[in-house]
């Protein structure tokens, strides 16, 4: 949820939560096929015909390398039968390119959307302070890593020194974050009232949405269906 994956045009909320989904499923049923590969592939090509080829290309170099690496793991561990090492890069592979349209999603979008639709106010409030708060999180460890070269502690793996100059520094600033929203929440008078809350910026279903959600279904259920068949063979 990094404001590097966003997308000028993001899918609707929903498709891109059910994209990830299928994709994660997608490379979990087809990996012993050859075609759970071209599903990834195809996939792949998908994401970036509709608008997330910046984050596509970006995790591109750091999937092949994780995948390669555990697959060559698996490969000597399974005594080097290179066709579970196969699969497994398929698995690998899928979870990275599952990721790519929830962390392309804002979290104000996900949260107008299931707002929307009737979600408890309590769910998508905690909802929205969680996956903002993911780059705010980064952001404080950057900075607390910084300030500790700052002061000549370079051997963060030291126990004394991550839990000195790093960890208490760190739990300091994020209970100043949370002092700071809760104070927040109670200046604006926020409750939790059975009354139906407001969307000033609804989220709608555009035909890129339905044609990006059509192609998905088709090329999940046709690798899906040739996989099967293959298998059966």
């Amino acid at each position: 949820m990094t404001d590097f994956f966003q997308v000028k045009k993001p899918l609707y909320p929903l498709f891109s939560l059910f994209a990830s989904l299928l994709i994660f499923i997608g490379s979990l049923l087809m990996a012993k096929s050859y075609w759970g590969g071209l599903f990834l592939a195809l996939q792949f090509i998908l994401l970036v015909f509709f608008g997330y080829g910046r984050p596509c290309f970006f995790i591109l170099p750091f999937t092949s390398l994780y995948s390669g690496l555990f697959s060559l793991i698996f490969y000597f561990a399974s005594g080097r039968d290179f066709s579970f090492a196969a699969q497994m890069a398929v698995r690998f592979a899928g979870v990275s390119l599952a990721c790519i349209p929830c962390l392309a999603l804002p979290p104000v979008a996900l949260v107008r959307n299931l707002t929307a639709l009737g979600c408890p106010r309590l769910v998508t409030l905690g909802m929205l302070i969680t996956l903002s708060f993911i780059p705010v999180l980064t952001s404080e460890i950057r900075q607390v890593r910084g300030a500790m070269k700052t002061r000549g502690a370079t051997s963060f793996w030291r126990p004394t020194v991550f839990y000195r100059a790093f960890l208490i520094p760190l739990v300091v600033r994020l209970v100043n974050i949370s002092d700071t929203l809760t104070l927040s929440l109670e200046t604006r008078a926020f409750v939790c009232d059975e009354v139906k809350p407001k969307v000033y910026k609804s989220v709608k279903i555009t035909l890129k949405d339905v044609i990006f959600l059509l192609l998905l279904l088709a090329v999940f259920a046709l690798s899906l269906f040739f996989a099967f068949f293959e298998v059966r063979r």
